[in-house]
């Protein structure tokens, strides 16, 4: 592999070389090219596509540069009527990267003294539902016995969701339904143990119940095509109901139950206040957007542009934070290069120290997310003392903590707040599902009555519970992880992602995905309406 990489690098240098052409210093094509080998793959890549040629001496400072992408990609930005990077120029932009480690303190905040917000003329009406039921120290080694009372909990509790679907048949064990005789109608629920596609065309799906196993098969005919197409959508280990014939060793289908959410009228809350919801604010990365940041915690203040900007920040009592709040250390390979702040309680301190600006009649709930200082597996619990004791003082009473996934209740509205990083396996695993709408994999989440059906994609702690089943139906279904904003109403349930304050990192330029940064959602609570302040131009 290592052989495979360095060919691969010397390629794309001799085709940069062809771009440089003489003016490239060296006494030979070979060490020219040897030189170019130095340089970060990235940066070549983009110089390439600019057509622009690059000298020696900037190839050499450029290899010796931590951030050389940033670098590159800002001077062909800045500079795109020159032909040749010479060291002066790369010199020029690498002087405007941040300082390594100067940790950027927030300029105070002023509440403008006209400002008579309505929120903070009520008091408030929240809770926050089961945070400590599962806990970060207790010993779930990952046994064998762990994984048998972690699935069977999910089975056991998704199937009496089933019970309730409508239908001629009750839910009966795949033993049961075996036993009958051919052509009998039956109705069973199992796991999802494997699905493909067989040699004529049709679809054989393995599912699983605590009395056995049993091949489900859905036809591929012109009158089965809806079916078919739902079907094709399983994922691995997520429970679901089938109807259909008996015909041993199979199945044959005719429908497929969901446990899905019913369909519902959405709740509105009595009061007229709102919730703002936020996630990803990797506060210590050099991508963070710190004065949008800024601008936000100021129009929370009052420092609007129209007195309906106003009154609408007036109306916010609570603040619902979704993971991620912090950039963290280690969480990829370089990633150091990408921090301002590398040390983790540093970083910790710094997002305390911009929500110290929030005001202080506003509720705020902080979860952590993958990138956050505690377990990687989910669920993940809440913050540890050590790191909230650098976010906040014990004294501040409108900051709050809980975990991943938790359930608030506010006013009289059920909220599920996930960080949301099964996400990358649904997008993964479904078809029609992109980074792009973030909305369509959440909401495929409901219907499977679960936030990470897919076992072993991301890691899931084998807990006694799982956590990550849904089982009250939410009122509002928010999430972040994938730095885009997305919004749709699931069956009553509104369903929202939260997007995010950091700007396009060079891994999602490489991956081609486009975040919407600064863009914050705030639900109007008494009416069940979600509206949008941008702050990306650095303003409301």
């Amino acid at each position: 592999m290592l052989a495979q990489r360095i060919r691969r690098k010397r390629q794309q240098a001799i085709t940069c070389l062809n771009l440089c052409g003489p003016n490239f210093a060296g006494s030979s094509g070979k060490s020219k090219v040897e030189a170019l080998v130095l340089v970060n793959e990235e940066v070549l890549r983009i110089i390439g596509d600019a057509g622009m040629r690059l000298g020696a001496d900037a190839a050499q400072m450029l290899e010796k540069l931590d951030d050389s992408v940033s670098v590159a990609r800002k001077l062909v930005e800045g500079e795109k009527d020159a032909f040749i990077i010479t060291g002066e120029l790369v010199q020029k932009y690498a002087q405007q990267q941040p300082e390594e480690n100067k940790i950027p303190m927030p300029a105070e905040v002023y509440r403008s003294p006209d400002f008579k917000p309505l929120a903070a003329e009520h008091d408030s009406e929240f809770s926050i539902q089961h945070e400590n039921e599962f806990s970060a120290t207790e010993a779930r080694l990952g046994t064998l016995d762990n994984f048998v009372e972690y699935f069977n909990d999910r089975f056991k509790r998704t199937r009496s969701i089933l019970y309730t679907r409508p239908g001629e048949n009750s839910i009966q064990s795949i033993a049961s339904a075996m036993g009958m005789v051919k052509g009998s109608k039956v109705r069973v629920a199992g796991i999802v143990n494997n699905r493909h596609i067989t040699k004529n065309g049709n679809l054989l799906i393995d599912i699983e119940d605590d009395t056995g196993t049993v091949k489900v098969l859905v036809t591929n005919r012109d009158s089965n095509r809806a079916l078919f197409a739902d079907a094709g959508g399983l994922v691995l280990d997520e429970v679901v109901g089938f109807d259909g014939s008996v015909s041993a060793p199979f199945i044959f289908a005719d429908s497929l139950l969901w446990p899905d959410v019913p369909i519902h009228e959405p709740k509105m809350a009595e009061r007229d206040l709102s919730i703002a919801f936020m996630s990803d604010i990797h506060a210590a990365s050099r991508h963070f957007l710190e004065d949008q940041f800024r601008s936000m915690l100021r129009w929370l203040n009052g420092d609007c542009k129209t007195e309906r900007e106003r009154e609408l920040a007036g109306k916010i009592k609570y603040i619902v934070i979704s993971g991620d709040i912090v950039d963290g250390v280690g969480i990829y390979p370089t990633q150091e290069r990408e921090l301002v702040v590398k040390d983790i309680y540093e970083q910790y301190a710094l997002f305390g120290k911009l929500m110290e600006d929030v005001p202080d009649y506003i509720e705020v709930v902080v979860a952590p997310g993958n990138h956050d200082a505690v377990r990687r597996a989910e669920p993940q619990p809440l913050f540890s003392d050590e790191v909230r004791k650098q976010i906040c003082s014990e004294s501040r009473g409108n900051m709050h903590f809980t975990s991943s996934p938790s359930t608030l209740n506010i006013e009289e509205l059920r909220i599920l707040s996930y960080h949301g990083t099964s996400l990358d396996s649904i997008i993964a695993s479904m078809p029609g599902m992109s980074y792009s709408q973030p909305e369509k994999p959440m909401a495929e989440l409901l219907k499977r009555r679960n936030l990470s059906p897919i076992y072993g994609e991301n890691p899931i702690v084998p807990e006694k519970k799982d956590f990550m089943l849904i089982g009250e139906v939410p009122d509002i279904l928010v999430m972040g992880h994938i730095h885009k904003n997305g919004y749709t109403n699931y069956h009553g349930t509104a369903v929202l992602n939260s997007g995010t304050w950091q700007d396009r990192t060079d891994y999602q330029r490489q991956q081609g995905h486009i975040p919407s940064p600064c863009i914050l959602p705030i639900y109007h609570a008494r009416y069940a309406r979600l509206e949008l302040v941008n702050f990306r131009e650095g303003g409301s």
